[in-house]
């Protein structure tokens, strides 16, 4: 079975902000077009992490703020009050943090499905015998613009994002949640 209506996909470990599901709700409903989604971007200085580097997608965006291409860089950090990311051969490349990145909160509508299914078949084909494979969204996705199958609207997102990326990122975490809490924002349990 299919989902028949749209809908958001985001990762289990880390926390995106209300207003950020509002304005990706508020897109969803009002475009039209089947094949028109869109992400919540994040200035990339507030998604790093304290204890080592982080995997981001960093956009590039054109007319109407609509995606161009992400561009997935694995080794992203904070060296000597710099932002940088290491490239395979080492080079490192300096960043201003100031650029918009996703942090895989998608809005997508159930044409997606379609596209899934066969980007994910072709990857089960190209890593047979990889079981630590991963399927990267935004590389379908920039596949999908290139072949003008696809748009994606950014919206950029006013919260601040914070996530688990390493064991020693939890602490800050908790206490940023108790710190939502105790503002009223969240219930103390979100299931009874």
């Amino acid at each position: 079975d299919k989902i028949n209506e749209p809908f958001a996909a985001i990762n289990a470990d880390d926390f995106y902000g209300r207003n950020s599901f509002r304005i990706i709700a508020d897109y969803l409903v009002s475009s039209e077009s089947k094949t028109d989604f869109c992400m919540v971007g994040y200035q990339l200085d507030k998604t790093l992490s304290e204890y080592g580097h982080v995997a981001r997608g960093v956009c590039k965006t054109g007319h109407n703020n609509f995606l161009n291409v992400v561009t997935e860089r694995t080794n992203i950090e904070k060296l000597n009050d710099k932002i940088v990311f290491t490239e395979k051969d080492g080079q490192q490349v300096e960043l201003t943090g100031k650029e918009i990145v996703s942090m895989n909160l998608w809005g997508f509508k159930p044409s997606i499905f379609d596209y899934l299914e066969n980007y994910f078949r072709k990857f089960i084909q190209k890593n047979p015998d990889n079981p630590k494979a991963e399927f990267f969204i935004p590389i379908m996705i920039t596949e999908l613009i290139q072949n003008k199958q696809a748009r994606i609207k950014v919206l950029e997102s006013r919260d601040k994002w914070f996530g688990v990326t390493y064991r020693e990122d939890k602490p800050a975490v908790v206490r940023r949640l108790k710190e939502l809490v105790d503002q009223g924002l969240y219930p103390e349990s979100l299931w009874k």
